[in-house]
């Protein structure tokens, strides 16, 4: 009689032969594509082990500084509120403006960073928000409702201060405390009469005209990166360190409401009008200013 038994025996040991070199295939495989650089064919955990570490240590200083801002805006705001029906409403409500628009920017720049870090393959900490908060959110979340006061009284503008911080590739810069950063135009002409403006027709009239027209929020910290030679800068929106340097004025300090407007009366009289190019161009333009 057939001997089945061992014809079984021998059929399973080709079966686990079989098997085996199978095995041994797949692996020779997997190791021939590791050393080719194929590494999307590995298993993921292998591909996250050997990613580099997310750095995210932008994140809580970027959302601290949101958190300020946010209480910036809500401050700026309830100051526009005190302003209504005086000479200010407009300036106030234009430093709003300015305020809302740099939270936004900020809001943006967090959540591209996040995003670029995340589409990398990092992961994000459980501590690190996955978006900024939008500015309405914000305001809930850091502002107390504030009441419509009435207005405060103006600080005199010499007892603004400045601080030196690290400007851009132009060395250190001298900028107001943020306290200081917007002016009133009660401070705006105290600020000309500083700098040496005389306030007759042709002189202070025509260029506060013109101010209001280039820096509508009387920030002294405007600064239009568009423009060419390092961009624009203060109250006066000068381009450029070409005018201070001429008006023998200090660059550094060219956010200081003063030095701003004093390198701007040496535009003024060494061109001896408003308008035309090197000039205020676009805003003597508007309001029909020599």
């Amino acid at each position: 009689m057939p001997d089945y038994d061992a014809q079984e025996g021998s059929a399973l040991r080709r079966l686990l032969v079989c098997l085996g070199a199978i095995a041994l295939f797949i692996t020779l495989i997997v190791i021939g594509l590791s050393a080719t650089g194929t590494a999307h064919l590995l298993p993921m955990q292998a591909r996250a082990a050997s990613s580099p570490a997310a750095n995210w240590d932008f994140a809580r200083p970027a959302v601290d500084r949101m958190n300020a801002a946010a209480i910036q805006v809500c401050g700026a705001e309830a100051t526009a509120r005190a302003a209504h029906g005086t000479a200010n409403e407009d300036v106030r409500k234009a430093q709003v403006e300015v305020l809302v628009a740099e939270y936004q920017q900020s809001e943006r720049d967090y959540n591209a960073a996040v995003r670029a870090i995340v589409e990398a393959g990092g992961r994000r900490p459980s501590g690190v928000p996955s978006k900024a908060l939008p500015l309405d959110l914000a305001r809930a979340r850091n502002c107390i409702r504030v009441a419509v006061a009435e207005p405060k009284q103006t600080k005199p503008l010499a007892a603004l201060t400045l601080a030196i911080a690290q400007g851009d590739d132009s060395g250190p810069v001298w900028i107001p405390a943020p306290e200081n950063r917007f002016l009133t135009l009660e401070q705006l002409d105290a600020a000309a009469a500083m700098a040496g403006w005389p306030n007759e027709p042709g002189w202070w009239p025509e260029m506060r005209k013109i101010i209001l027209c280039e820096t509508r929020s009387l920030d002294t910290m405007a600064h239009n990166t568009s423009d060419p030679y390092g961009g624009s800068y203060g109250l006066a929106q000068l381009n450029g360190s070409y005018h201070f340097a001429n008006a023998g004025q200090d660059f550094s300090r060219r956010f200081d409401p003063v030095v701003n407007l004093r390198t701007a009366l040496w535009l003024r009289t060494a061109r001896g009008h408003f308008g035309g190019t090197g000039g205020w161009f676009n805003c003597a333009k508007l309001w029909g200013i020599e």
